[in-house]
């Protein structure tokens, strides 16, 4: 009898544990955080990415692969937005930023191109430091990692237009022409606002960034979902003109060599 009881008494304490086993590994579960808003769409330092899927006045929520982010605007928040264009669009007036490697004899051929419209004071003005945009004059060249040509660019207002020859009028070393293969990625920046904001778009804020990931955005460049109405939000991904390609192009390296 008494070895009968031990053995009941075993089994009751080995289901109790088994239970126990259970409800902790439940409540764990239920316990871990999910993605979700200030998970990040695509987060960086200054800034974040993704994809715009709700607007709430001066509130805009990204979304992303991480989850869904918040960005804040205000009246002092540039905007930008970024289109595809093509060899065609580079005419006299414009304002031209394009990328790409120079030969022995110092001339470029672009892989990446960006227009944008000129200011009344100028195309340096038309291009601020940043995305696609010349790094500031006197600024120190970034070593060019081993084995790979180096990144240059050329500057400046478009004059002449014959074909893939582009004359550039800059304001380093003056006038000089470059070739636009028609291979060559070419995107078009315009002034934009907030009022021109679509949910289904492509988003890059730049800004400071609170604890929660959050962005209070100072600028926001606007560019169109890719072909199957995604955005790509990675900082070299397409639709974001941001390093390494995409729509935008790739991006000077701070203080790269060029004009």
């Amino acid at each position: 009898m008494n070895r009968m009881l031990l053995m009941v008494a075993a089994t009751a304490g080995l289901v109790a544990a088994a239970c126990g086993s259970a409800a902790t590994a439940a409540n764990t579960a239920s316990s871990s955080p999910s993605p979700g808003r200030g998970a990040g769409a695509a987060q960086f330092r200054n800034g974040a990415t993704g994809q715009l899927v709700q607007v709430n006045g001066q509130t805009l929520i990204l979304t992303g692969p991480s989850g869904d982010l918040t960005v804040t605007i205000s009246g002092t928040t540039t905007f930008t937005r970024t289109s595809t264009a093509v060899l065609a669009d580079i005419v006299p007036g414009v304002c031209i930023v394009a990328t790409g490697q120079k030969d022995s004899s110092g001339a470029l051929t672009a892989t990446t191109v960006r227009l944008s419209p000129k200011l009344s004071s100028g195309c340096a003005a038309s291009a601020p430091f940043g995305p696609n945009a010349s790094p500031p004059v006197g600024a120190s060249p970034r070593p060019t990692p081993s084995g790979q040509p180096a990144i240059a660019f050329v500057s400046g207002e478009v004059t002449g237009a014959a074909g893939i020859a582009i004359t550039v009028l800059t304001t380093a070393s003056g006038s000089q022409t470059i070739t636009v293969p028609t291979t060559s990625a070419v995107t078009t920046t315009v002034v934009a606002s907030a009022s021109e904001l679509q949910t289904g778009e492509c988003l890059r804020a730049t800004g400071a960034r609170d604890a929660a990931g959050n962005v209070l955005a100072t600028s926001i460049t606007i560019t169109p979902a890719g072909p199957s109405g995604t955005c790509t939000t990675g900082l070299g991904g397409g639709g974001f003109g941001g390093r390494g390609g995409g729509r935008g192009g790739a991006t000077p390296a701070a203080g790269a060599p060029g004009n």
